[in-house]
């Protein structure tokens, strides 16, 4: 594996073992109340909070940790031959 995808996958893991400590502190925060939240809804709180999202923000318009996922600039395909 080239050392850059080791770099990435390093990056990812540490990062959900950033999400996977929050939601469990969020899980905690409500263990005492029954209030219908649900394991996936502390997870994607947590997703939220640990990456900084706002969780109204449509999901074609966030970026990831590896990037936005917008359209391709077909300009700059044209420009490499590749259209």
């Amino acid at each position: 594996m080239p050392e850059s995808d080791t770099i990435i996958a390093q990056s990812h893991l540490e990062l959900e073992e950033r999400v996977r400590r929050r939601a469990h502190e969020i899980w905690q925060s409500r263990a005492h109340k029954n209030n219908g939240d649900t394991a996936l809804d502390d997870w994607l709180q947590a997703e939220n909070e640990v990456l900084g999202r706002d969780p109204h923000q449509a999901a074609q318009d966030r970026g990831t940790v590896v990037g936005p996922a917008g359209a391709p600039d077909m300009s700059r395909i044209e420009e490499l031959g590749e259209a």
